[in-house]
């Protein structure tokens, strides 16, 4: 819980501070698990990240089958 606090000190909303340590947490991972471990919806997971992307806090990439 201090992580949250902490990240959102700096300027993250409660969300984004629980989706950007989840993915800290999990590393690469499916935006589902992301979703699920921060206990946020995943279409939300989704527009956090790309926000968090935008702030260069998160990178993605596709794996191709």
């Amino acid at each position: 819980m201090e992580f949250i606090q902490a990240l959102k000190h700096l300027g993250l909303k409660d969300k984004e501070a629980a989706v950007y340590l989840a993915a800290l947490q999990l590393g690469p991972s499916p935006v589902q698990n992301i979703a699920r471990r921060a206990n946020v919806v995943r279409a939300t997971t989704y527009v956090i990240l790309e926000d968090l992307q935008k702030k260069g806090l998160v990178t993605h990439y596709k794996e191709g089958k």
